[in-house]
């Protein structure tokens, strides 16, 4: 139940950040938040991380719901004594959910914090790479523990 909970409000979170900067910002638009260390600017990527695969909006939906079936499986092949991995995974399918909403409902993704020298994104972008990163880390570091445990 926890984890439908985090999936849920990393969800919120992204979809009340977006529809605010949309609400807010004319597209385009930008504004300071810290000087010149983060903007606020509103684009629509109908495009990946990095504005890669441009205009395939369809085709990145449909690798989405790929994506957060092959997600659910692993975290239900993962034991719940595993709570980190479960976490990570619950964060990863939270921003995989936010863009893939977008993406079905708008045409494209809703993109607004700039950092200098770094591609536009948004909240579920930062919850997929903090859970990807999350994720690895808790699977090296279990990795290394078994390695010590069976010397």
């Amino acid at each position: 139940m926890i984890f439908i909970l985090i999936i849920l409000l990393g969800l919120a979170a992204d979809q009340l950040s977006k529809w605010l900067v949309a609400g807010s910002l004319p597209l385009g638009g930008s504004v300071e938040l810290l000087g010149p260390l983060l903007r606020l600017h509103y684009v629509q990527n109908t495009g990946a991380a990095w504005s890669l695969f441009k205009n395939s909006t369809l085709a990145l939906a449909v690798f989405s719901v790929l994506l957060l079936a092959l997600l659910a499986v692993w975290f239900s092949l993962t034991p719940a004594a595993k709570r980190g991995q479960r976490l990570a995974l619950s964060v990863i399918m939270s921003g995989a959910l936010g863009n893939m909403l977008d993406r079905f409902r708008l045409g494209y993704v809703v993109d607004f914090l700039e950092l200098p020298h770094w591609p536009v994104f948004n909240v579920a972008d930062m919850l997929l790479c903090c859970g990807v990163a999350a994720l690895a880390l808790l699977i090296l570091l279990e990795e290394k523990r078994e390695k010590t445990e069976v010397k």
